[in-house]
């Protein structure tokens, strides 16, 4: 009985899967194209009662991704924000390629990239549309977004 049971443990682990390792990827060569904050613009002047007080922003970023450590690998690159002070914000983008367009909120990550490394950067221009809650940006807030690597197996 207590061998059918180890049995069953060790097949449980070796079915179930491991977390995969996560590696920052320098993504400092990324850069805004318009200069200066992001212009919010309230979605209604007067919201209807339970309505939210949403605003809403636009930027552009060429997004350039320094993945040499990890060239010749297949891999998943993912876009992560960390929780706001401010609140939930909600972020979309589109992409015109290698990457993908997708939808974040903060404190999460999502996909942006599957698939072999190729060459030494991936790069892509994000148009990213931000919306938060208007009632609790008092101030300009940095969104400091971040990418992350996790490598398939050989």
């Amino acid at each position: 009985m207590i061998r059918n049971l180890l049995l069953l443990l060790i097949a449980a682990l070796w079915a179930s899967p491991i977390a995969a390792q996560s590696f920052p990827v320098d993504d400092s060569a990324s850069h805004v194209l318009e200069a200066g904050p992001i212009k919010m613009r309230w979605n209604t002047l007067v919201p209807q009662p339970g309505q939210a007080s949403t605003m809403t922003g636009q930027v552009v970023v060429l997004v350039r991704l320094d993945v040499s450590p990890w060239r010749g690998r297949r891999a998943r690159i993912y876009q992560t924000l960390p929780s706001q002070p401010i609140g939930p914000v909600d972020v979309r983008w589109t992409a015109n390629g290698p990457l993908l367009p997708g939808a974040l909120r903060d404190g999460g990550r999502t996909l942006v990239y599957a698939g072999p490394i190729q060459s030494d950067r991936l790069e892509d221009t994000f148009r990213i549309t931000i919306q938060a809650d208007g009632n609790r940006v008092l101030r300009p807030q940095d969104l400091t977004f971040a990418f992350e690597i996790e490598l398939e197996s050989p």
